[in-house]
């Protein structure tokens, strides 16, 4: 088996040197880096991380901490929120440090319970930085993880006290309104995800403003708060039914949201896209195989998974730095839920 030693010796370099590349180290001039390198792609040498892991202190792991209503719920459940924010930011980050010497270790995990726990993977120290996926969350939470010395950057919802990377939520919500309007809709239902949330009172909000700044403040059929479910979904867009609202168009907070309210609307014969329009934001396998297809806002979760592991990597490197908040870009994806009403067709 290749040693450091043999690695060294084919280098003609200390065994110190050797083990300074090996750790990404700044004080190797570049040109012994690239000679080390070499000797190590030459001998097909693979360190020991376990005793890297004594020497140093350092894991090579980094964790994913999913946010949930309820760890106990099946991912799948109607009833549970949607755990396409995970798998698709996953891609993101797991691309981005493909090239890395970083494995990934993930944990589903709820506050719901108690506001005091924390994740596993956090509180047995089993890795070397963290991302918090997800916004469902309260209290002290971030403060906890804070106080645990840990690396950690928040994925879909910004903060001021860790690094953090989310969506242009208020460009999308304005977007995704207007274009509807620009479909000729004239009663648009806004269905909301919790009242309680931050992202929430800024969808809201833009939503508010871009129908009262097209002149159509009083075309806002209705606002309704919920959860991120299905079920939660399904029931909002019943109260708005049962309540003789009729509103031509439905804008969804998530695509879990919007699939509820199509669920409702198919069950009381209420044809998408002839009878009302349906448009989400999010962008996941759930608006592309729902039927019809949504035309959704696009909140590039893949991009946010590399930014945030752009994030994590550089606060390991440098603790001390200012906290960094970083705002990704969305677009809108047109599919077959929205309906472009006859005398506004070009």
């Amino acid at each position: 088996m290749v040693t450091i030693l043999d690695v060294a010796r084919h280098s003609n370099v200390s065994k110190s040197t050797v083990s300074l590349v090996i750790n990404n180290s700044d004080a190797v001039k570049d040109e012994t880096r690239i000679k080390v390198l070499e000797s190590i792609k030459a001998l097909g040498y693979v360190p020991n991380m376990a005793a890297r892991e004594l020497q140093t202190k350092v894991k090579n792991i980094l964790g994913m901490v999913f946010l949930v209503n309820e760890s106990a719920q099946k991912a799948h459940s109607f009833n549970s929120v949607t755990e396409t924010l995970f798998y698709d930011t996953f891609t993101g980050i797991s691309s981005f440090l493909k090239d890395t010497d970083y494995g990934l270790l993930n944990e589903r995990f709820s506050t719901s319970q108690d506001q005091e726990a924390m994740p596993s993977l956090i509180k047995n120290n089993r890795v070397d930085g963290v991302f918090i996926i997800g916004g469902l969350f309260s209290g002290d939470f971030i403060q906890h993880i804070q106080q645990r010395k840990i690396p950690a950057v928040l994925v879909g919802r910004h903060s001021s006290e860790i690094d953090s990377v989310a969506p242009d939520v208020t460009h999308a919500i304005d977007q995704g309104t207007k274009y509807l309007l620009s479909c000729g809709h004239q009663h648009i239902a806004f269905i909301n995800g919790p009242k309680s949330m931050e992202v929430a009172k800024k969808k809201v909000q833009s939503f508010t403003h871009a129908m009262t700044a097209a002149g159509k403040e009083n075309l806002a059929e209705t606002v309704v708060f919920t959860d991120y479910t299905g079920t939660a979904g399904y029931d909002a867009m019943k109260e708005i039914w049962e309540s003789g609202t009729r509103p031509d168009a439905v804008l969804a907070a998530s695509d879990g949201i919007a699939v509820g309210a199509m669920r409702y609307l198919y069950d009381i014969k209420v044809r998408i896209p002839e009878d009302i329009s349906v448009m989400s934001y999010e962008q996941s396998i759930i608006s592309e195989h729902a039927i019809p297809a949504l035309t959704t806002m696009d909140i590039n979760k893949e991009r946010m998974g590399e930014e945030a592991s752009r994030l994590l990597l550089n606060r390991i490197k440098y603790p001390d730095r200012p906290i960094v908040s970083h705002t990704v870009e969305t677009s809108l994806v047109i599919r077959d839920s929205v309906k472009v009403q006859k005398r506004y067709h070009s």
